[in-house]
């Protein structure tokens, strides 16, 4: 998983456009009608609850920051053009996933499952490390917040219209914290970005499920990339493809625009854009004009590139929580932060533990995965050097480093301010943690 944050500061009734402007029309395959625009999901203490899915209407009265469970305002609401509705990322992975998911409907549901504990995870997350400010202007502090909502929508398709599974995971600006609805802070959360990433991708790739039922049909994980090595050969052509009919969207839509500068375009006209991209990229083709003969399309193109399904299942190799030993992950990540930075926070630490587990062929039930990372972080953290001495500094600032970092900056030329740091005195390590012994690192993959 990776991307940024986005801060959304639109019009309550674009929020729907937005998120559907970033799939093709192969989505209406999937995405039943009556179905909701959102999965909506609140996260407290207690942990994190469905409320089940919002319509249109009811999605935009959730991005404008009403309590759908009252239908009041969360306390004073912002309307000028800066106020923030919602803080996004997106739970995405390798392109291959979704090719993979494109050929097997097994696939695809495990990947769907996998994506939406990802998800669940992400909230609980952010909920456990969130903060928002109290306190009159100029004597603002920080308090950890005590409820928050996100919204979770699926895609399955790029706007390109080829195979692209992710969610955009929207956490409502609006917060409840000390007693009232008050201001998620936003910039604490952008920073949590490497956290979010990280969780959000070690809580694919490490899934039980969706790490056998690929393995079931022969295809096997790049440990190092999370990449099905079996398929990666064929993403770029697919893709080239792909981006061919996005470039005829484009242009299709550039000319309708300068036609109508005033306008925005609907449902319809972008259909008849869709079809006639695809016309015009392959003429010799039938135009899809549903999502299952996209689907059918999709397998059709790999296999036109040389793709060729696999007869056999594999063994599914993987490491087990047991096998990892924590000090010397714990040893790695701060090492592998000091090379690229001077300080960090520990949501940097802890992106860089799940992304250092899943590297190492980690296959485990979330609790463990969890337990695991928060045990090798807090190592982790236990090995930094604090930059500021004060006991409020809020977790977000990067206000942590390593003793190796501060001896490069200490045996750097005194006399030379503008001279280069030197590097680290100490070697740092690159190989993965190390895998205790096991008499077997193989299970048999389930048909």
């Amino acid at each position: 998983m990776h991307g940024g944050v986005k801060f959304y500061r639109g019009a309550p009734r674009a929020a729907r456009a937005y998120v559907e402007r970033d799939r093709s029309r192969a989505d209406d395959y999937y995405l039943a009608e009556g179905s909701g625009v959102a999965m909506r999901l609140i996260a407290t203490p207690d942990g994190v609850r469905s409320l089940g899915g919002m319509t249109g209407e009811l999605y935009e009265q959730w991005v404008a920051g009403i309590d759908l469970d009252t239908l009041t305002a969360k306390g004073h609401i912002r309307t000028d053009d800066n106020a923030i509705r919602f803080v996004e990322v997106v739970v995405n992975g390798p392109k291959t996933w979704s090719l993979a998911a494109a050929l097997y409907p097994e696939v695809s549901a495990a990947l769907d499952r996998a994506q939406d504990k990802a998800a669940i995870e992400i909230v609980s997350w952010i909920a456990a490390h969130a903060t928002t400010r109290v306190g009159p202007r100029g004597r603002q502090v920080q308090v950890p917040v005590e409820s928050i909502e996100a919204a979770v929508i699926r895609h399955y398709t790029s706007r390109a219209g080829d195979p692209h599974r992710h969610l955009h995971l929207q956490i409502n600006a609006r917060v409840w914290a000390a007693s009232a609805w008050r201001g998620i802070h936003s910039v604490g959360v952008r920073d949590s970005i490497e956290a979010i990433n990280g969780i959000g991708h070690a809580a694919v790739a490490t899934d039980p499920e969706f790490r056998a039922v690929p393995a079931a049909h022969g295809l096997t994980v790049d440990p190092e990339t999370s990449e099905i090595r079996e398929l990666a050969p064929y993403v770029g052509a697919f893709s080239a493809r792909a981006a061919q009919i996005r470039r005829n969207v484009d242009r299709l839509e550039a000319d309708w625009r300068d036609g109508h500068p005033d306008q925005e375009p609907g449902p319809r006209m972008r259909e008849v854009w869709d079809r006639r991209a695809w016309a015009e990229a392959r003429p010799d083709k039938v135009v899809p004009m549903d999502g299952r003969e996209f689907v059918d399309r999709w397998n059709g193109e790999l296999h036109e590139v040389g793709y060729r399904d696999s007869a056999n299942a594999v063994p599914l190799r993987r490491t087990l929580p047991g096998w990892i030993d924590r000090d010397a992950a714990a040893d790695l990540v701060v090492s592998m932060l000091g090379a690229r930075r001077s300080a960090w926070n520990t949501a940097d630490i802890r992106g860089k533990t799940e992304v250092l587990l899943a590297q190492t062929a980690l296959v485990a039930d979330p609790a463990a995965r969890i337990e695991l990372a928060e045990d090798v972080t807090a190592r982790a953290v236990a090995r930094c050097t604090p930059l500021l001495t004060r006991r409020d500094v809020p977790e977000h600032v990067r206000s942590l480093t390593s003793p190796g970092v501060l001896a490069v900056e200490v045996t750097s030329s005194p006399g030379s301010p503008g001279a280069p740091i030197t590097p680290p005195i100490c070697n740092i390590p690159t190989a993965s943690p190390r895998i205790r012994k096991s008499p077997s690192t193989t299970t048999p993959s389930a048909r």
